[in-house]
């Protein structure tokens, strides 16, 4: 029998999600019900956390690709945007953070079973099509993807409703290259989350932490350079907890430096003033939450030998369930109040 695919992109996190991806926050949601006539509904989402300094990260996709060994492709070229059929469609990653999502696919009716890639293809060809708008110039910058595809680790369709969201974390995914004019974007911190088991983790931030201790008590701005790093397991030594870097870093890490799962940038939600940071889509586990306040120089792909956390105190021990929508407000006595 068939299944239906829902495609839903959310935005980044900063530390972005995109579409599909096996992940995604610019993240994916994966829900699986039973369904008596095995009919696989998918539901497909972007999700992202935002980097501080941007004021747009746009991609234009022209289509989504799901892949399985012997048999033929599955190529999605035409999407539902708002109810409307449309060929292409572009997404400003940064205006879907946390949970929210774009829908783009919906009820594509798809054979149950394993998809071992999916790919998104974006259309790189010129500065109109992908591009990042930075925020203190408002210039424009193109964004580049190689081979001008998205490459994610693929999916299992069972029959029922199938709700993934693909994370983007753009403090991972997305490289200023060294030229300084262009940007390029990468798969790293892009994870494919089944949102049926996966939890939320989020929390308010005391501002006191901000520029208590130094080097951040010399910030000219306290209220910048504030992350939330998130790391897979709950006995990590913290002499161990590193800044976002890849294998391409010139700068040699410690030998057993672990770099952070996802990340999240400290925002001010506006209605309220107060600070807080989201993490969207988390699969269920034991995690170390760590706070710095001088992560506004952390490269996505060098080491910088950020200390973390800091102030020192700021570090975490949590243990998320399925579906749990966890909340951790970060104190300055670290409590988890």
């Amino acid at each position: 029998m068939g299944s239906k695919l829902t495609v839903i992109l959310p935005a980044l996190l900063l530390a972005l999600p995109l579409f599909l991806l096996g992940g995604c926050g610019c993240g994916f949601d994966c829900n699986s019900t039973s369904d008596s006539d095995d009919t696989a509904l998918l539901t497909l989402g972007l999700s992202d956390s935002l980097p501080e300094d941007l004021q747009q990260v746009s991609l234009e996709v022209e289509s989504i690709s799901f892949k399985r060994t012997g048999e033929d492709d599955v190529i999605v070229e035409t999407f539902t945007i708002n109810g409307k059929d449309v060929p292409t469609f572009s997404i400003d990653l940064l205006k879907y953070p946390g949970t929210e999502q774009l829908l783009v696919i919906e009820d594509k009716e798809m054979e149950p079973g394993s998809y071992n890639e999916v790919s998104i293809q974006v259309n790189v060809e010129s500065l109109g099509d992908s591009y990042v708008q930075e925020k203190a110039s408002g210039v424009l910058k193109q964004l580049t993807v190689a081979g001008g595809k998205l490459t994610l680790p693929g999916l299992v369709l069972a029959p029922g409703n199938q709700e993934f969201t693909v994370e983007f974390g753009l403090a991972q995914a997305l490289q200023l290259q060294a030229s300084e004019e262009t940007y390029l974007l990468t798969t790293n911190g892009i994870r494919m989350e089944n949102n049926l088991t996966d939890a939320t983790l989020s929390g308010l931030v005391d501002s006191t932490l901000f520029d208590t201790v130094e080097p951040c008590r010399a910030k000219t701005e306290p209220e910048a350079g504030n992350r939330v790093y998130l790391y897979k397991g709950i006995d990590i030594a913290k002499e161990n907890l590193a800044d976002v870097f890849t294998t391409g870093s010139t700068v040699p890490a410690p030998e057993k430096a672990i770099a952070p799962f996802a990340v999240a940038t400290v925002l001010q939600n506006s209605p309220s003033v107060d600070w807080e940071y989201d993490f969207g889509y988390l699969p269920a586990g034991d995690y170390t939450l760590a706070f710095s306040c001088d992560s506004e120089d952390d490269d996505p792909v060098q080491y910088n030998d950020i200390p973390m956390p800091l102030p020192e105190t700021q570090l975490y021990r949590i243990t998320l369930t399925q579906s749990q929508k966890a909340v951790c407000n970060l104190t300055a006595d670290a409590t988890c109040k």
